[in-house]
This record gives C-alpha cells, sequence and structure tokens, in this order.
C-alpha cells in the first residue's frame, strides 16, 4: 500500500509538470473554464447529465468577447471527456476543442481544481466558474490575497430559460475608496452579484473644512464634518 501511494503521488507530479509544458507552448488565453462546474449547472433533475450545450455556449460567448480572436481553456477531467468521445453526437465538437487547444483533459487521481486555478494565476487571466473555492487547497494561498484575486478574476455564470449571461469581474474593488479630491466612496451591500446594480455611498468634507490650514485641529477624520 505505501508503495503503492508512492507510485501513485510520483505519477501525479509527472502529470501536473506536463500539464505546466503544455501550458507554456499554448497559453495565450484570456480566460480559463472550469468544464465540470458549467456543465453540471443546474443538472439536478430526472433527465440531467453533463450538458455540453451549456459548455459550448460559454466557449463561443468568451470567444466574441475577444472580439472572435482567442477561444479560452476548458478543463475537464479525462473520465468526462472519454464519455463525451463516446457520444457520436458530441465527438465531433470535442475532437475539434481538443485538436485546436481549447480543450485539456486533467488525468485521474488529481483534483482539477488545482489546473484551473494554476492556469487562470499562471496567465493573469479571467476564470470561469461558479465555484466558492472554498476548499482547504485555496486557504493554502492566504485568505486576503485570494479574496482579492479572486474579485478581480473570476468570471460567474447563469442560464435562465437556456440563456447565458456572464457575470464580469468589476473594473475596480469593491471596498472603500478615497478619490484624489478627498472624498470617501462606501459600496452598500446589494441583493445579488451584479455589480452594475450596486449602490455606492460618496462621503464628501465640506469646502470649509477644506481651506483650514491650522495645524492640529483636524488630527482624525471624525473630527471633519462630512455630508
Amino acid at each position: 500500500m505505501e508503495r503503492k501511494a508512492k507510485m501513485n503521488s510520483s505519477e501525479t507530479k509527472v502529470d501536473f509538470s506536463e500539464f505546466q509544458d503544455w501550458l507554456e507552448k499554448h497559453g495565450d488565453y484570456e480566460a480559463i473554464v472550469d468544464g465540470a462546474n458549467i456543465g453540471l449547472y443546474q443538472q439536478n433533475f430526472a433527465d440531467g447529465g453533463f450538458s455540453l450545450s451549456q459548455l459550448e455556449a460559454v466557449v463561443n460567448e468568451l470567444y466574441h468577447k475577444s472580439g472572435d480572436n482567442k477561444w479560452p481553456l476548458v478543463l475537464l477531467h479525462k473520465k468526462r471527456v472519454r464519455t463525451l468521445l463516446d457520444n457520436l453526437t458530441h465527438r465531433n465538437l470535442v475532437d475539434e476543442w481538443i485538436n485546436n487547444g481549447i480543450l485539456y483533459a486533467t488525468p485521474p487521481g488529481f483534483n482539477d481544481d488545482w489546473y484551473w486555478l494554476y492556469a487562470a494565476a499562471k496567465l493573469k487571466c479571467l476564470l470561469v466558474t461558479n465555484d466558492e473555492m472554498r476548499d482547504h487547497i485555496f486557504e493554502l494561498l492566504g485568505n486576503s490575497f485570494f479574496q482579492k484575486w479572486k474579485e478581480r478574476h473570476q468570471v460567474r455564470y447563469t442560464f435562465t430559460k437556456g440563456n447565458l449571461k456572464l457575470e464580469m469581474p468589476p473594473p475596480f474593488s469593491v471596498v472603500i475608496q478615497e478619490s484624489e479630491k478627498g472624498s470617501w466612496h462606501v459600496p452598500v451591500a446589494s441583493q445579488n452579484n451584479e455589480e452594475s446594480s450596486r449602490t455606492w455611498m460618496c462621503i464628501s468634507r465640506r469646502s470649509v473644512l477644506d481651506s483650514l490650514k491650522i495645524n492640529g485641529k483636524l488630527e482624525t477624520s471624525e473630527n471633519g464634518d462630512s455630508s
């Protein structure tokens, strides 16, 4: 058992090294796609299964958003890829994705989360997934840093009656910010995840306070009048 565990660990390292080498050669991507997360989205019903059509919709939408210039990279477990290839309805599309470097099959015995997370961090690009990434593997990265990274890189998605909607990350951090003129901008809690509908409260000092130049009278922001 111990020998087998060591062998599996060694094989896993080789598999991941192969992916790293492959990414160095093909790594011209602007978006990484968590294939399993999208294909299994809302499929918990009697006839539900892996939805290749949902995954295809995301792939095509990302391609169009790039100006019809760059395809994303889809990461999907090798077992799932084999099942899709065995389906005559899906085989041509999956083969096309593999041949064009759009789909990479992650090996057995390895968490594919590591693959899409590594690719997105390595390429400094977008990551399309609804995964909240609360697993212990993500905690290793440090909670503060990782939350900021997610905020700027994670693309969430929804399908409503078959229609895809991508929720792109905000162009700025959703934290209290101070402008060059001294005004404070405070994000108000939103009822949904859409940043376009978020309300921001602006707090600025009255001009009379800005004109005061007497040292020591405005020791903290609490001494300033606000409106």
